[in-house]
Parts: C-alpha cells; sequence; structure tokens
C-alpha cells in the first residue's frame, strides 16, 4: 500500500528566456564590479556617520558647559568687584566688560558678512528683482505706497 502513497511530481527548473537573460547577466556583472566599492563606500559612510554624531554630542557637551562656566565666572567676578564696590557697580562693570566684547565681535560679523561676494550678489539681485517689480506695478498700486 505504500505505493499508493509516492508521488510522481517532479520539480521543473525553468530556464530563464533569452529577454530575461540580458538584465540577469548584467545586474550580475554591475555587482561583481561594483559590489565592492559600494560595500566600501557604505562602510566609509557608516564610520563618518558615527564619528559625526560622536562629535555634535561632544560640541553639544562643550557649549553647554562653556554656557555654564561663563554664567559662574560673570557672577564670581561680580562678588569679587563688590568687595570694593557697591553691588550695582560691580553688576554694571561685569556687564560692560561682556558686552563691549561682544558688541565688537557682532561688527566684525556683520562686516564679514557684508565683505561675502555671494550675500552681495544676493541682495544685489533682489533689489533688482524689488526694482524690477515696482516698474510693472500700477500707478494706483505704486502711489499707496
Amino acid at each position: 500500500m505504500a505505493g499508493d502513497q509516492t508521488s510522481y511530481r517532479t520539480a521543473i527548473a525553468a530556464r530563464p528566456s533569452e529577454p530575461e537573460r540580458i538584465p540577469r547577466l548584467l545586474l550580475a556583472e554591475f555587482t561583481a564590479w561594483a559590489g565592492p566599492t559600494l560595500y566600501r563606500a557604505g562602510k566609509f559612510a557608516l564610520a563618518e556617520l558615527a564619528r559625526g554624531v560622536i562629535a555634535l554630542a561632544a560640541l553639544g557637551f562643550a557649549v553647554v558647559a562653556a554656557a555654564y562656566g561663563i554664567v559662574y565666572f560673570v557672577r564670581f567676578l561680580t562678588e569679587l568687584l563688590a568687595n570694593w564696590m557697591p553691588h550695582w557697580a560691580a553688576l554694571l562693570t561685569t556687564s560692560t566688560l561682556m558686552l563691549i566684547p561682544a558688541g565688537l565681535a557682532a561688527l566684525f560679523g556683520l562686516w564679514q558678512i557684508y565683505r561675502m561676494r555671494s550675500v552681495r550678489a544676493t541682495v544685489t539681485a533682489a533689489v533688482r528683482a524689488g526694482d524690477a517689480v515696482r516698474g510693472r506695478a500700477p500707478q494706483g498700486a505704486a502711489s499707496r505706497r
């Protein structure tokens, strides 16, 4: 009775047709040619991503630590000056000592931005576009401004 349970089904290995062989061959050749390069590029990109995340975390910690350090230093300086002058004068002196370099740094930064060619070109293009829009505007709209 075991013969009743046997099956005569066979697996047929279908060969790809000619139009299917060409893309398979091209994909196999491309994978063999570009595979190692793409693997190395992916490995490099992942390593750089990890390094970037670590760098950003370290820089974030440094910014927070520096901010707290500056606050505590200003407070220490104020308390130190308060030994020789009234508290309000110590606060004024400390504030002035902080605001003068901040103002100079802001002026220097604005000057550097002004010197950038790309910013000047963008501003010039924006002014020209504004002039063109105003030149095309009806007289009633221009007189309402």
